[in-house]
């Protein structure tokens, strides 16, 4: 279970842990309501996105209220459509930021930096922004990013079901580079413990097709990516699928 438990946080007054519980509240419903059109419902990419962001910041530093509230808010423009453009994305987190009258205007600003960033790494000098990049990019990673990048492109990008090597070659090519994008020293060991699962997984070309095909099916019938890499661990015994249960649940976080 994924904790997002705000009693003991070091750097946070009330005024702060207030506008956390708000702005969570506020961001999972935008996600799930209006993100991928509806389709996202019950992700828990934001909390597992929280969970990392507050591992990464216990190791590396920077502004605790930022980081947690900048993981919340990071998808915003996502119900807007994409979310590639910098500037658009400033624009939305702006709007979407508006309504918690109680955020200064400075911390507001860092917050639009850290989704506007989260993509492309824009205004990497911000240590917070850097935090929230790397944990998103950390749940988009691994073989729970595997899962997550199928279903984008069976529903969003190819717009068809993913069948064959040169689908299958995207894909890794997709999560090659998103490990290469790291800022933090905390996010790169993590992102090697992350890597040796899936370098397994396309070792074995022709489980990797025949997953590939089996999630890209999956997807199809309005099933979350959440939900599919579960039933991806009870249906096989792979071994590049033993920690796959493990980033679902952020346990990886733990490990030395």
């Amino acid at each position: 279970m994924l904790s997002t438990n705000l009693v003991g946080s070091k750097g946070m007054n009330e005024r702060q842990i207030q506008l956390i519980r708000e702005i969570r509240e506020k961001s999972v419903l935008l996600f799930w309501e209006e993100s991928f059109g509806g389709m996202a419902y019950g992700s828990l990419h934001l909390r597992r996105v929280h969970r990392i962001a507050e591992f990464i910041w216990e190791k590396e530093g920077g502004d605790e209220f930022l980081i947690r509230a900048g993981a919340w808010v990071h998808d915003v423009a996502l119900a807007h459509g994409h979310d590639y453009d910098p500037e658009r994305v400033a624009v939305l987190a702006r709007a979407f930021l508006k309504q918690f009258q109680r955020l200064r205007e400075d911390e507001r600003e860092r917050l639009v930096a850290c989704a506007e960033g989260h993509e492309s790494g824009r205004d990497s000098s911000i240590l917070e922004a850097k935090i929230v990049h790397d944990a998103d990019a950390l749940d988009k990673g691994g073989l729970l990013g595997m899962v997550r990048h199928i279903w984008k492109m069976t529903n969003m990008l190819e717009k068809r079901i993913l069948e064959d090597e040169q689908d299958l070659k995207k894909l890794e090519n997709h999560l090659m580079e998103r490990q290469d994008r790291l800022y933090t020293e905390t996010a790169r060991r993590l992102a090697n413990q992350l890597k040796g699962p899936v370098d397994l997984f396309f070792h074995d070309r022709p489980f990797a097709l025949k997953t590939m095909i089996w999630v890209s099916r999956l997807t199809t019938q309005g099933i979350i990516a959440d939900m599919v890499a579960e039933e991806l661990v009870t249906r096989s015994d792979h071994p590049c699928l033993r920690r796959l249960k493990d980033q679902l649940e952020c346990g990886y976080l733990d490990t030395p």
